[in-house]
């Protein structure tokens, strides 16, 4: 495959990079609120995390799947959390080591979807709404009566409306041959794989769903731990090609997780690769910047964000400083051999620089990480989960630099409900940003569904432009900044 612009080697990156303004420094400061919110779990081992305002109060609420009894903690506000597992019926007991949240049945609540590792079957639970007036949520587990009940140990999982009719779909990483179970309505499922292509069979771990050639399509990337190169999906008239070798995507290993955001700001979505060492070998991370038409061209060395001493677990994405541009965090554990997890903070000038010193340092055995903006102040906070001697941690984001900042909460009507696959394009006077509405990445982690654009020192947001799953474009324009505005397909 022929890139529509050409490929740009690492010494051109750093001569463009140089020549771009130097982004304000700001003072990133986090906040330890683990145990003010009560969301720690020490001694257990708690893979994955995945945020979703599953009551529809308007603030971001908290599951973190473990080995036993998973957890779903609601936020009340003020830092505190409430553990409603036992009431809401989502206390899972298998090794669970991923989950999603998304509108599966499209009735207006978000459901979850729980993936289980070598005992227990997954779990579809449908989210019945409040007991009564006032009452507690509660969840149904409908996995039978769904058709989600394949018998085979799953490690990752997103939502995704792969063939966009409206309804989202659910991807499965498993032992074995994936899973992709498409969405026939009235929360009915068929596991599509082996007819599509999408089966990939290796020992796949991570996933995540974006649309990499802007067409409007979401391809499907993973993170194979088989020794196996990742795959690429691309869906079309006679289901998935994996087109991963053609578009450059040549890193092989223990692969764990995955995702795709928008480091440079062109526009498209790059693409960042996590691995554990090969036979006592430090392995680099991947950073592949999408060059165009489905090419990328792995730039980690040059932007600083290899990190080979690094056991990697998972990975997410978000604006931590909402200066404009993308950083990440990324989990690296298991092992005691395995460096510390690594908060990498995008200067703006096609490098990143170690910023971990701003949660206090990250020397502990991670696995899961998610962004929320769960206080509602207009940054995202972080929480990171353990293995058993390093319980989940909760930081909330208390920096200093007065940057702006927009929020946008999406909401499908013909498009599927949750908005997942969304892109959003956010312009200001200083630059313009795009963001996807994810179901899920990392390795069985999800971000919260609302979307929060950093905006730098900009003082208005020119306009605002989405692109629904349906295919729809809507456009505002002329916004104030630090608001939250929802967004209502076709409206």
């Amino acid at each position: 495959m022929k890139p529509h612009r050409s490929p740009l080697g690492a010494a051109v990156l750093l001569a463009a990079a140089a020549a771009l303004p130097a982004q304000e420094a700001g003072e990133l400061r986090f906040t330890d609120v683990t145990e003010i919110a009560g969301v720690g779990l020490p001694g257990a081992l708690t893979e994955s995390v995945a945020w979703g305002d599953y009551d529809g109060d308007g603030d971001e609420d908290l599951y973190l799947t473990n080995d036993g009894p998973n957890r779903l903690f609601r936020n009340d506000g003020g830092d505190r959390f409430a553990d409603v597992t036992a009431a809401a019926g989502v206390g899972n007991p298998g090794f669970s080591v991923g989950a999603a949240f998304g509108d599966l049945d499209d009735d207006g609540d978000l459901d979850l979807y729980v993936v289980n590792f070598d005992r227990g079957l997954d779990a579809l639970y449908r989210n019945e709404g409040p007991a009564g007036p006032g009452g507690s949520h509660v969840f149904t587990d409908v996995s039978t009566a769904a058709g989600t009940r394949v018998e085979r140990s799953s490690r990752g999982v997103a939502l995704v409306d792969f063939d966009r009719d409206g309804r989202l779909d659910i991807y499965v990483m498993a032992v074995g041959a994936n899973i992709l179970y498409w969405n026939a309505g009235g929360l009915r499922f068929f596991d599509v794989a082996p007819a599509t292509g999408a089966a990939a069979p290796a020992t796949g771990v991570g996933v995540v769903a974006s649309d990499l050639n802007g067409d409007g399509w979401p391809e499907i990337y993973t993170g194979n731990r088989s020794g196996d190169r990742s795959s690429l999906l691309v869906f079309g008239p006679r289901g998935f090609v994996d087109v991963a070798a053609e578009a450059g995507l040549a890193a092989a290993g223990l692969g764990m997780g995955v995702i795709s955001l928008d480091y440079d700001n062109d526009l498209d979505f790059d693409l960042y690769w996590t691995t554990w060492p090969g036979e006592g070998r430090p392995v680099p991370n991947a950073l592949y910047r999408n060059l165009g038409n489905l090419s990328f061209e792995d730039v980690a060395a040059v932007t600083g964000t290899e990190d080979p001493a690094g056991w990697g677990i998972s990975a997410n994405a978000g604006d931590v400083d909402n200066d404009g541009w993308m950083d990440f965090l990324v989990t690296n554990g298991f092992s005691p051999a395995s460096g510390p997890n690594v908060l990498f903070r995008n200067r703006g000038d096609g490098r990143f620089e170690d910023a971990t010193a701003a949660i206090g340092g990250g020397r502990f055995d991670g696995r899961g990480v998610a962004f929320a903006d769960y206080d509602r102040d207009g940054d995202l906070d972080v929480v990171v989960t353990g293995g058993p001697s390093a319980p989940t941690r909760l930081w909330r984001n208390d920096s200093t630099h007065g940057h702006r900042w927009l929020r946008l909460r999406l909401v499908g009507v013909v498009s599927n409900r949750s908005a997942v696959g969304a892109r959003v394009e956010v312009r200001t006077p200083l630059r313009a940003t795009v963001q996807e509405v994810s179901g899920g990445a990392g390795r069985g982690s999800q971000n919260s569904l609302p979307l929060e654009f950093g905006l730098g020192t900009a003082e208005r947001v020119l306009s605002v432009t989405v692109r629904w799953p349906s295919g729809l474009v809507q456009e505002l324009r002329d916004l104030a900044v630090n608001q939250e505005i929802t967004v209502v397909e076709g409206r």
